[in-house]
């Protein structure tokens, strides 16, 4: 039995900034690129964002229908991933990623399986990265400078990653974007 995995959307996003593979990330990218890892065996998958729903395109643009995507307001991401954690049955079915030191106690001490989200990230985009905190480590080069443009490989091999081929009509450039015909 695979594990209901419950994401700090907030807390991966930020983990995302540090420490993904690509350019920019926003909450709809981030909902896309969990889909894609979910569509591996994982059945129950919930984001829990800070703050309320969006409305209209954006609303559209969040939902999904593999995941459970939530919004905390007028609570907070963390509240909401603790009363789900307190309401379960059997938490040791449940996988809480976050890197909030709070929540993580919190599922410990309810026995549920737990993942840093930095190391997410990491199986997310299946490389090895750097997860070290620190100022002198804000990439996953861990050396601390911005990585340069991707050859024609690497381009490549992303493209086909998020289900996209040289020939669209637009580059995929990791921002946010309207769906299409919008």
């Amino acid at each position: 039995m695979t594990p209901h995995v419950i994401i700090d959307g907030n807390n991966l996003l930020h983990a995302m900034h540090a420490h993904a593979p690509l350019p920019a990330v926003g909450r709809e990218t981030l909902v896309r690129v969990v889909e894609r890892w979910a569509r591996r065996g994982t059945d129950d998958v919930t984001i829990v964002f800070d703050g309320g729903a969006p409305r209209g395109g954006l609303a559209m643009q969040m939902a999904s229908s593999r995941l459970k995507v939530r919004f905390s307001a007028p609570a907070t991401a963390d509240d909401i991933i603790v009363a789900l954690i307190a309401r379960a049955t059997d938490p040791s079915a449940l996988r809480v990623v976050t890197g909030d030191k709070a929540v993580r106690l919190e599922a410990g001490y309810r026995r549920c399986q737990r993942t840093d989200a930095a190391a997410f990230v990491a199986e997310l985009f299946h490389e090895p990265i750097s997860c070290a905190p620190g100022p002198g480590n804000p990439t996953r080069t861990g050396e601390g400078e911005k990585p340069g443009p991707m050859n024609q490989d690497e381009t490549k091999r992303w493209l086909a990653e998020f289900g996209l081929d040289e020939s669209d009509d637009e580059p995929f450039d990791g921002a946010d974007a309207m769906p299409p015909g919008r």
